[in-house]
This record gives structure tokens, C-alpha cells and sequence, in this order.
């Protein structure tokens, strides 16, 4: 595979992906907290390396929005609700977008990155977290498409 090859967006159909898939490939225990619309803040979900979260993923009239245990997903929030290790869910509260925004933390202060974009039906094979998530050491998220799903495997 070429560099521009693995730079380059890869394409799905909408109808062909309903779900998101958060996978600790190897990673130390990530403390999760899934924030849903019109809900109080929740407990943390600890993530162990070798398990998954799943999302469901809606479309109506091309725009997505996520759902875990049937109510709207606003924010995955990867370290117990710190500021920064956000997955942004899109045209939600805290990205007006249809897409999947994640923001790293301290070493790139406001950086965030559109990983998946549901108006050019397009994700990025990987993003990284250069300062680590939840305090880790520096992190890959890796895409691909698993059956019916887009899945991030996060790994050292």
C-alpha cells in the first residue's frame, strides 16, 4: 500500500453500517462514560483490553446519530468525564456536525479531528492521542469496517 493510500479516506454506505464499535485492542483500562441525551452524568464503564462497546448508528434523511441501550448518544467520553479523550457524536450537543469528532487532550489543546464524516460517507483509517488517553501512554485508534460495523481498535 502506498503512503497516499494510507492517508487517503476510506468510503462506506450508510445502509450498509448501523453500528460503532469501541474495541481495547491492548490498551490499559479505559474508564468510559457514555453521555446520552436528557440523562445525568453516568458511572464510568471500565474497558479492558479485549473487550468492546457497541453503537447503534440511526440515519434519518442522512444525518446519524448514535444510540446505546436505545437512548441518543451525546459524547464518549474516555476518561471518566475529564476534559479532552472525547468521541463527539455527530449533530449532537457538542458537535454541530454529522460527524464523529474525537479531541485529544493537553498536548493539543482543542484539537479535534472528524474520524468519521456521515455527509461524504467517509473515516480515517487511524487518529492517535499523542498525550494518551485517560493519562496513558500515546494511543492509535484504528478503523475498519467489521461486517454491519465501523470498528476503532485502540492500541498502545
Amino acid at each position: 500500500m502506498s503512503e497516499s493510500q494510507a492517508l487517503q479516506d476510506l468510503s462506506f454506505s450508510q445502509s450498509a453500517i448501523n453500528t460503532y464499535v469501541l474495541y481495547n485492542q491492548n490498551y490499559n483500562v479505559i474508564p468510559v462514560k457514555i453521555r446520552l441525551k436528557g440523562a445525568n452524568d453516568p458511572g464510568a464503564i471500565n474497558l479492558s483490553p479485549g473487550n468492546k462497546l457497541l453503537f447503534e448508528i440511526r440515519y434519518s434523511s442522512g444525518q446519524a446519530k448514535f444510540y446505546y441501550t436505545g437512548k441518543e448518544v451525546q459524547q464518549i467520553d474516555l476518561n471518566n468525564g475529564n476534559d479532552s479523550d472525547d468521541l463527539n457524536t455527530p449533530t449532537s450537543d457538542n458537535n454541530k456536525y454529522n460527524t464523529l469528532r474525537y479531541r485529544q487532550g493537553q498536548l493539543a489543546p482543542n484539537s479535534e479531528e472528524d474520524v468519521i464524516n456521515f455527509n461524504s460517507n467517509t473515516y480515517v483509517r487511524s487518529f492517535g492521542d499523542i498525550d494518551g488517553v485517560d493519562g496513558g501512554p500515546g494511543a492509535m485508534f484504528t478503523q475498519t469496517i467489521q461486517g454491519s460495523a465501523i470498528q476503532a481498535a485502540i492500541s498502545k
